[in-house]
């Protein structure tokens, strides 16, 4: 089944992000905070909190997708069927599109002061997915799909193509997303949502209060000077009329007063701290998490700054008091790999990026990560551990096109030359570029048996995109199908 990552390519043109360690911030294959960077190869020193950049990072993934699983069942979604679409910019802004994909700025998350709120927004967007108003008119359709497809999926072909710093530039100043927010629904369609998401969070057990708390919250935000930050409020448009009828209907469910749990809380804080030490400067990061903040998200926080601003030493003393004190934290072990990684110490990386694979070891960005840092070790026995992480990378993520590229590297490096022609067709197919998959695919099957799953494997690949191509193999050779 085509999976996210090729649904973007395929849907809305993207070439899949280049799995890599870190919130757009890390030059590895996925950061401590395993923000991968899409299209990005910049440094974490180098990030750009308002750059509109795809990010993705395991643990923020993993809180989503876990806390946000009974809401998505009572609002009638199948939770592995929606994707999170996690987008690094200081703008206040969430949304919605086709096959069922729910994109967040990180300023919206850094602007709700609890997870009720976060939850409550993602549960007005699940009222726009179960609605089907996304699909409401062609013009709609249009607005959501062609701004991703152009720009955002520019700047990642430049990113890919070996210059990140046009890439970044592309995503950064392109409409990308912009163009999304002219997805504005009608007042009747806001109304229906906000209902629907009320009683969702209520099915799910959860309260509504945090979806009433997030709109007054920035009810006026309309009559700011500023008001362009908050996309969210003119895409989703606000009225007293709506907001008291929302308030009304919440505070007659069951569950209005119910609190966050201890537990939920404390992750939430630990997912503010870490988007905060990589997408702030270390200056603010330091002044939100002064030295006297001795909690766990504080000193989470505090160690990624310190890592961005250079003092790799210390950052990397602090977090050893960290992992000591948590030895079975997964993100904790993925950081320490990180930084070693993205410091040019391999070798030094790879215990760490065992140690977090062995603790998760069904995440596919943990095992990237480890495979891409036993490639850059290079010996032999490191070479062929590394294709077992990254095949197994590739199980749970089949569609990533970079951790593709990362096995073909492994077999170059092994002197086996048809499984790395292979695995870059497979990274050119689910990154879109059919001509070369075909071209790829050709040259693999040389070298394989003809009965073997990879000559087979490598014969679809030829038959899919020359389909895609409207050309028709005949007699070993091609033709170009007439119209």
């Amino acid at each position: 089944m085509q999976g996210f990552r090729a649904y973007l390519i395929r849907v809305l043109r993207l070439s899949p992000p280049a799995w890599r360690k870190g919130l757009l911030l890390g030059a590895c294959a996925s950061l401590s905070l395993s923000l991968l960077v899409s299209p990005l190869t910049a440094s974490a020193q180098d990030i750009d909190p308002d750059s509109q950049s795809v990010i993705r990072d395991t643990e923020i993934e993993t809180f989503l997708k876990t806390q946000t699983r009974p809401v998505l069942v009572a609002a009638g979604l199948n939770p592995d069927d929606v994707h999170y679409l996690l987008i690094a910019s200081s703008d206040l802004n969430a949304f919605s599109t086709f096959r069922l994909v729910i994109g967040l700025n990180t300023g919206l998350i850094m602007e709700a002061d609890t997870p009720n709120q976060l939850f409550g927004v993602i549960a007005h967007e699940t009222g726009h997915l179960s609605g089907g108003h996304m699909m409401r008119t062609d013009e709609i359709e249009r607005a959501g799909r062609a701004p991703m497809a152009i720009s955002l999926g520019l700047g990642i072909v430049a990113a890919l193509a070996g210059a990140p710093d046009a890439g970044l530039g592309i995503a950064a100043s392109s409409p990308t997303f912009g163009a999304l927010n002219q997805l504005h629904y009608m007042q009747t369609e806001e109304s229906a949502a906000d209902v629907a998401g009320v009683k969702a969070m209520e099915k799910a057990g959860m309260s509504g209060k945090g979806l009433v708390d997030f709109f007054y919250k920035f009810r006026n935000v309309e009559t700011f000077s500023h008001a362009e930050r908050y996309e969210f409020f003119r895409t989703h448009p606000l009225s007293r009329e709506r907001i008291q009828a929302l308030t009304d209907f919440a505070k007659k469910q069951p569950h209005y007063n119910t609190p966050d749990s201890p537990a939920v809380i404390e992750q939430f804080k630990i997912v503010k701290a870490k988007l905060a030490g990589f997408l702030d400067d270390p200056i603010k990061t330091f002044q939100l998490y002064p030295e006297t903040d001795h909690s766990f998200a504080a000193r989470y926080a505090r160690v990624i700054a310190t890592y961005k601003q250079g003092n790799w030493d210390k950052a990397i003393n602090d977090l050893d008091a960290l992992i000591q004190e948590n030895p079975d934290n997964p993100y904790l072990w993925e950081l320490k790999g990180q930084i070693y990684f993205e410091t040019g110490r391999p070798k030094l990386a790879k215990p760490a990026h065992e140690k977090s694979v062995e603790l998760m070891p069904t995440a596919a960005l943990l095992q990237l990560n480890l495979g891409q840092t036993l490639i850059a070790i290079g010996d032999k026995d490191d070479l062929n551990e590394a294709v077992q992480h990254l095949q197994e990378s590739i199980k749970y993520e089949e569609d990533d096109g970079f951790a593709w590229e990362q096995l073909a590297q492994a077999y170059d490096a092994l002197k086996q030359p048809g499984l790395a022609r292979l695995a870059t067709a497979e990274a050119q197919f689910y990154e879109g570029d059919y001509n070369a998959a075909r071209s790829s695919a050709v040259w693999s099957q040389k070298y394989f048996d003809p009965q073997s799953p990879e000559f087979r494997r490598a014969r679809d690949i030829v038959m899919t995109t020359s389909s895609e191509l409207g050309i028709a193999p005949v007699d070993g050779e091609t033709k170009r199908r007439h119209p």
